[in-house]
């Protein structure tokens, strides 16, 4: 016979808990950061060939192929993104802020796009730094296409208050500084796009084992 009593209905802590409860259990609803990380696994790993045989043009001042991977790739990877919130929302019940997430990424894909571009077209008439350092590493690695994908991922897990998709997406952005100071080994790119690919790829899976284990102890 135990002499604890069980909390009433009306009990304000017993109520705050099923309150966090339940807002613990939407958020792990939500999140669907695996997918996106696959997406961007597969757009970063497609790019080998085009680091291979797209990068110069045929005339001066012309773009070269592999700038139009990038646009093209991207927006790709934002549609099937934004698809499957969607389908998945429908059918939980249970929607994902994905709008700002869609806006900034397509922005991003269209600014950068346009500076790299305008680089190109124009060499030397933007500001860049005389000498290669830390921080103009990192400057090129945020303004290229393929840093797009880390920048819109950090807005992604302030939407989903994933701290594990915030360890992920610094560990992606921390290896394209350090590959970005270094010249890659191979014409394909190697390491760098090995590299990145992998932590984008064995991160959405991780993600992916995570909810399936989370959702199977809740259940």
């Amino acid at each position: 016979m135990t002499t604890h009593s069980a909390p009433s209905a009306g009990d304000p802590h017993h109520l705050l808990a099923m309150k966090r409860a339940l807002v613990h259990r939407v958020r792990r609803e939500q999140r669907g950061a695996w997918f996106a990380l696959l997406v961007f696994a597969a757009v970063r790993f497609g790019a080998a060939p085009v680091v291979r045989y797209g990068q110069g043009g045929h005339h001066p001042g012309e773009l070269p192929p592999a700038m139009w991977y990038w646009p093209v790739a991207l927006v790709l990877a934002y549609a099937a993104i934004t698809w499957y919130y969607l389908r998945r929302s429908a059918r939980l019940g249970v929607g994902t802020r994905v709008g700002p997430y869609l806006a900034l990424g397509i922005g991003l894909v269209v600014l950068i796009t346009a500076y790299v571009a305008w680089q190109v077209l124009h060499p030397g008439s933007l500001i860049t730094f005389r000498e290669r350092s830390l921080l103009s590493v990192a400057f090129d690695t945020v303004v290229s296409p393929a840093g797009t994908i880390g920048l819109a991922l950090l807005l992604l897990a302030r939407i989903e208050r994933s701290w594990p998709l915030l360890a992920i997406t610094c560990g992606y952005l921390g290896l394209m500084i350090r590959s970005g100071d270094h010249p890659a080994l191979t014409p394909w790119g190697f390491p760098g796009i090995l590299f990145e690919g992998g932590v984008l790829l064995l991160g959405g899976v991780g993600l992916a084992l995570l909810q399936w284990v989370q959702g199977r102890s809740a259940a």
